[in-house]
């Protein structure tokens, strides 16, 4: 499966999940733009992938960091609010099932992190998790 099929079906299941109380996904991107023109945005950056080869299947582990963006604010305790309130929601935004362009997925979201970061020369409130899509594939072999 296309790794661009698969940033496209997660992008679309983001904004298809109901986001935390109180907060709005402004956009995802499934591919990093050159700036950030709303926030909260999402940004999804692939990492890493692993294929293993079975008889007559493959199964690829595609490795996605999930980047939400969110305003700076200066007050403490709201700050660490909304981090906590997107780390849960990241969490869980890709539980029950996923499908993508008919194929049942597992998407898995195996780690997050929260913090501060620029994109594009702006600073923002970061949340990012580790999510690894595992695709399950028929292969026919000819010779």
């Amino acid at each position: 499966m296309n790794d661009l099929t698969i940033l496209d079906a997660m992008a679309e299941r983001l904004l298809s999940v109901q986001p935390p109380l109180g907060y709005a996904i402004r956009t995802v991107h499934s591919t990093p733009p050159e700036s950030l023109a709303v926030v909260p945005a999402i940004v999804l950056m692939p990492a890493d992938d692993s294929i293993s080869v079975g008889s007559g299947n493959r199964t690829v582990v595609l490795t996605v960091n999930v980047v939400a963006y969110l305003l700076p604010i200066p007050r403490m305790e709201q700050k660490y609010r909304d981090l906590y309130t997107f780390r849960s929601w990241l969490r869980d935004a890709f539980n029950g099932a996923v499908t993508i362009s008919g194929e049942a997925v597992q998407v898995a979201v195996t780690s997050t992190t929260m913090g501060t970061d620029t994109y594009a020369d702006q600073d923002y409130l970061t949340v990012s998790a580790t999510a690894e899509v595992t695709v399950y594939e028929t292969i026919a072999y000819t010779a």
